[in-house]
């Protein structure tokens, strides 16, 4: 694209193999390529370096992913949580990674560990840029099951009922839940 402005011998294969190389390692989708292309015609010198190529794309945006140090200790937090509690993710990609790693080695991991959480976060954060969906749909979810309520007219709710009176227990004008009162 700008052959006029750069030497044919600065564009030779070479060149253009480390160009590829270094915008596949930061991540770079073909919508920010087509846009960084795009601006770049406007622009009177080119780009110089990958980086400076791809803020072209990415400049003035704001990441919808978390940072780094922030995605880490989401997940410790999350990890280290105990029982059926509803964890705060933020965003599929930190749990992706915290999955990834381990929730055991996370909910015990201290700061200098952040050094291998951030080279799994960045992996899980170039597949989810290049399309990859860490999200389980809906329909694959495994849900707790609802108490089930019995009808004071059903069978099982006769015989409960006949069972309290055998045993001189007192009934109570309460719904029955899975042989617990409510």
């Amino acid at each position: 694209m700008f052959r006029s402005k750069i030497k044919d011998e600065d564009w030779g294969v070479d060149t253009l193999t480390v160009w590829y190389i270094a915008l596949t390692d930061l991540g770079m989708t073909q919508d920010e390529f087509n846009q960084a292309k795009r601006k770049s015609l406007s622009l009177s010198w080119p780009p110089t370096a990958p980086a400076d190529f791809l803020e072209l794309a990415r400049a003035g945006k704001q990441s919808e992913y978390l940072d780094t140090q922030i995605a880490f200790e989401t997940a410790c937090r999350c990890s280290g949580m105990r029982g059926d509690v509803e964890r705060d993710w933020r965003h599929p990609t930190v749990l992706e990674t915290a999955n990834r790693i381990g929730w055991g080695k996370l909910a015990g991991a201290g700061n200098g560990f952040i050094k291998y959480f951030a080279t799994v976060y960045e992996r899980v954060l170039i597949e989810h840029k290049n399309g990859a969906n860490f999200e389980i749909p809906k329909t694959h979810r495994i849900e707790a099951p609802k108490p089930a309520r019995l009808d004071n007219d059903s069978p099982v709710a006769q015989d409960w009922e006949k069972m309290r009176a055998r045993f001189g227990l007192k009934k109570k004008n309460k719904e029955v839940v899975c042989g617990e009162e409510s």
